[in-house]
């Protein structure tokens, strides 16, 4: 899937619908193909075809999605600049807000631009993907 610009600037006034869950899920399958074609080896869950918003997200989805945000980190290892510990333990009585929203969607660009940028790097660098452009970025 390729990559779509996430959006960063959620407000209390926006609303939170199926396209922006697809685009949040199919982030993260970009990320994941970034990282698998560099030799990285790791599964995720997603779903990325909610295409009426007959399917509704809940709680359990929310930590499905911050789980595999968290997952992609774990799998690089390096926490980019502004990285913001996902909440991985969503109940059904827990409120869900812009802040949220900005929280996954920033962490997702905090990291596409690390591990891009570590990627563009490489050539140059010779070392690993862990290793490469860290200099600049962090």
């Amino acid at each position: 899937m390729a990559w779509q610009t996430p959006v960063t600037n959620w407000t209390a006034q926006n609303y939170f619908n199926y396209f922006d869950w697809n685009r949040i899920e199919n982030n993260i399958v970009a990320l994941q193909a970034m990282l698998l074609k560099q030799g990285f080896d790791f599964n995720l869950t997603t779903i990325t075809w909610r295409t009426d918003g007959s399917f509704l997200d809940f709680y359990d989805s929310l930590n499905n999605i911050e789980g595999n945000i968290l997952s992609l980190y774990s799998a690089y290892g390096i926490a980019p600049s502004g990285w913001v510990i996902p909440v991985t333990s969503w109940t059904y009585d827990m409120p869900f807000s812009y802040v949220d929203t900005n929280r996954m969607e920033g962490n997702l660009l905090a990291l596409y631009n690390l591990i891009g940028g570590s990627i563009a790097e490489l050539v140059f660098c010779g070392q690993s993907l862990a290793i490469c452009g860290l200099g600049w970025y962090n």
